[in-house]
């Protein structure tokens, strides 16, 4: 019996790993076995109470259906005045629990009030014992031949469960059994070629629900804060990032300025050299004839696309007349500190916007540069 009942646990304890799935559950009862024979009595010497255990495994089918598979395993006694009996008996099943509260309101998700019915097989040993003597009179099947006696069985009947959480439900019920085509269940023929028992069972059903909302999903609580950190770090990163080609934006605008004036002065003390040139007036920051659009594009500070720098204005705007690029927004700059003319492609409020633009130019103009003034 004991090692019966371990296997039967080491079963339960196995099929909830394996279907461990969204409409499975699995079940454990205890077992109160009702013999329906002559032996009404339980006062012979070495009476055991009908004890039995029962597990198996449940599938939801549908809205109100449930297919349960299960095992069960007890013992079965009694006495008259003349003879007691002892039969220990194996069953496993396939049935049906309905829900018939759900049948009447699908949305209803309180106690489960189950009809259940099922076919299966089972196997018993039943001994009959001369009360005074404690003799065996019959055993059934004889042991000489075979060890159980397999037999058709039909079951039905009701069980009621009770939520205790969203996932564990109390359950208890009455089912009764009907042995097709035997009638030495309790050591004696009965002669009706049907014997009969009952099952009152106690125990809990558990359901393999999924916890997550649909549409969702489960994230690790160490992970996600994990890569919330990384995202961070990876912010902090782009933004330093960004500084760092600011500033070498920067360091490259400050060294093509100082070429530019190295260029420039260079072309002074050739003038002066050469007599060309008295001396140079600086005094001049926008020329007249750059027009009002010249005069409201450099009243503000901005990051320029210049795309070359000529001695004179008169070359800047030949320049400006062979060039196959986008004229609408071009406009010629002087620079008195370094009596320079710039051909001011296009201007912009950011430096990113602006070398943006210089990169789409490049291939024209590879000279290009960006500069602020």
């Amino acid at each position: 019996m004991k090692k019966s009942l371990t296997l039967l646990l080491f079963c339960f304890v196995s099929i909830g790993v394996i279907y461990a799935q969204d409409k499975f559950s699995g079940h454990i009862y205890g077992a109160y076995f009702l013999p329906q024979n002559d032996f009404t009595k339980s006062d012979y010497v070495g009476y055991k109470r009908n004890l039995g255990l029962g597990i198996g495994i449940g599938r939801q089918v549908g809205n109100a259906f449930r297919l349960r598979l299960d095992a069960a395993t007890g013992i079965m006694n009694g006495n008259n005045n003349v003879n007691y009996y002892e039969t220990t008996l194996y069953e496993g099943q396939l049935g049906v629990d309905i829900n018939i509260l759900k049948l009447i309101n699908k949305n209803y998700d309180g106690i489960k009030l189950n009809a259940q019915t099922g076919v299966g097989m089972m196997m018993y040993y039943a001994r009959l014992y001369d009360r005074v003597s404690g003799a065996k009179v019959v055993e059934s099947p004889v042991r000489d031949v075979r060890s159980f006696s397999p037999n058709a069985i039909f079951t039905y009947g009701l069980n009621i469960g009770v939520p205790i959480t969203d996932k564990l439900d109390f359950n208890f019920g009455v089912t009764n059994r009907v042995v097709d085509n035997v009638d030495w269940m309790d050591g004696q023929k009965s002669g009706d070629h049907s014997d009969k028992y009952g099952m009152i069972q106690v125990g809990l059903v558990y359901y393999l629900k999924n916890d997550r909302t649909p549409g969702t999903t489960e994230v690790d609580t160490n992970r996600y804060k994990y890569l919330v950190a990384a995202h961070d770090t990876l912010k902090v990163v782009k933004v330093r990032e960004e500084q760092v080609e600011q500033e070498l934006a920067t360091a490259v605008i400050d060294n093509q300025e100082k070429a530019s004036r190295i260029i420039v002065l260079e072309r002074r003390i050739d003038s002066i050299q050469s007599g060309l040139i008295a001396n140079v007036d600086t005094s001049i920051v926008v020329p007249p004839a750059a027009g009002a659009d010249a005069d409201a594009l450099l009243a503000t500070q901005m990051y320029r696309v210049v795309v070359c720098s000529m001695p004179s204005k008169q070359l800047a705007q030949r320049w400006i007349d062979k060039t196959n690029l986008d004229k609408s927004e071009m406009i010629i700059a002087y620079i008195p500190e370094l009596d320079t003319y710039r051909v001011v492609y296009k201007s912009f409020a950011t430096y990113p916007a602006a070398r943006k633009e210089l990169l789409k130019i490049k291939s024209e103009v590879r000279d290009a540069w960006v500069v602020q003034f």
